[in-house]
């Protein structure tokens, strides 16, 4: 279950990447928008044109790993899942002794409980970015093709 663990972990730091990427594409744009405001020039088009070239933005590789985490974990878990209801079937056929069945016990719940605490964790942040997300992208005075959309 350790690896599972460690897939969960880089799943939520990738999801929390992607966050994190629109949110600088929006202070980018925000930045952009009152130096014209204040300034008078016009450079927010070609440097957005530009910032959309930019790894920051870019996100179609961390999309596509995402997606493969997801299958790695759904298939990590249906697995774990297969394997403790076969150990369960075959519980009167084989012979164990008392301490390896309370090791055991002992242990998945106590990775069950590692496992949700780093999904609350990972729960919290991304609660947060979206918070950040839709106060910025909430206070649009005007609208253009490089605006997001609300949230």
């Amino acid at each position: 279950m350790n690896v599972g663990r460690e897939i969960l972990d880089f799943h939520g730091e990738m999801v929390l990447l992607e966050n994190y990427s629109a949110l600088n594409y929006t202070g980018l744009v925000k930045i952009l928008k009152k130096y014209d405001n204040r300034s008078g020039a016009l450079i927010r088009l070609p440097f957005i044109q530009k910032g959309l070239e930019q790894p920051f933005f870019r996100i179609d590789v961390l999309n596509k790993l995402v997606k493969e985490r997801e299958a790695m974990l759904y298939h990590l878990f249906s697995l774990s899942d297969e394997l403790s209801s076969q150990t369960e079937g075959n519980e009167g056929c084989e012979m164990k002794t008392v301490t390896e069945t309370e090791e055991r016990t002992l242990k998945v719940p106590e990775e069950l409980a590692e496992i949700e605490y780093m999904e609350n964790m990972y729960m919290k942040l991304v609660s947060s970015v979206l918070r950040v997300l839709k106060e910025i992208r909430g206070g649009s005075s005007t609208v253009s093709m490089f605006s997001l959309l609300p949230l």
